[in-house]
């Protein structure tokens, strides 16, 4: 009967503890936000630049306003924000442009962090272990000087409650091909070990 090779087993568990830590990173956020601390992604569409001295009585600056704001490539230097009490939101804001849709801005950030007017989403559960949406009037998050003479048109509100969690409705973070890389280079990392 042939005895597992003492060393063979050291790096295997090397290479586990290796893999574990990538993987937890890369799905997780960055291993340099901690466990008590929660982060959102911060960042407006550009457009939001443009009109900020207008929009600054509706919103807290976001730590960038970038057009990567909407996919999030994994090349974009995103920034981000501490979020401890309260949770994470994307908004879709459709960009119409004679009566068509032409595209959407997006906001992203910690709710009290972003808004300085309107009501914290309510989730049904106690804790949002999910993405959820709802389509709301423009109006109720705005002041309510200006909610008085806003347009009808809606947004859509998305939060939730994990860690760089906002990342809805990209899908470069999550579901990358970069993903598929990291398994990739799991198996053939453990395949090399197991071949040494």
């Amino acid at each position: 009967m042939l005895q597992p090779r003492p060393q063979l087993i050291s790096r295997l568990l090397q290479a586990l503890r290796f893999l574990v830590l990538v993987n937890f990173t890369v799905v997780f956020g960055y291993s340099e936000y901690g466990s008590t601390t929660k982060y959102c992604y911060s960042c407006m569409s550009e457009d939001f630049l443009l009109h900020w001295p207008y929009l600054d009585e509706v919103y807290y600056r976001p730590v960038n306003f970038t057009d990567h704001c909407f996919k999030i490539p994994p090349s974009a230097n995103i920034g981000t924000m501490a979020c401890s009490n309260s949770k994470c939101v994307t908004v879709i804001e459709p960009r119409i442009l004679a009566g068509q849709h032409i595209g959407n801005n997006i906001i992203r950030g910690c709710f009290s962090g972003v808004f300085k007017y309107g009501s914290t989403p309510k989730s049904q559960a106690q804790q949002v272990l999910e993405t959820s949406c709802t389509r709301m009037p423009a109006h109720k998050l705005l002041p309510p000087r200006l909610a008085a003479r806003s347009s009808n048109r809606t947004v859509e509100l998305c939060w939730c409650a994990g860690q760089l969690c906002n990342y809805y409705p990209s899908v470069a973070i999550n579901k990358s091909p970069s993903m598929n890389v990291i398994s990739f280079s799991s198996a053939f990392l453990v395949l090399v070990i197991l071949l040494a």
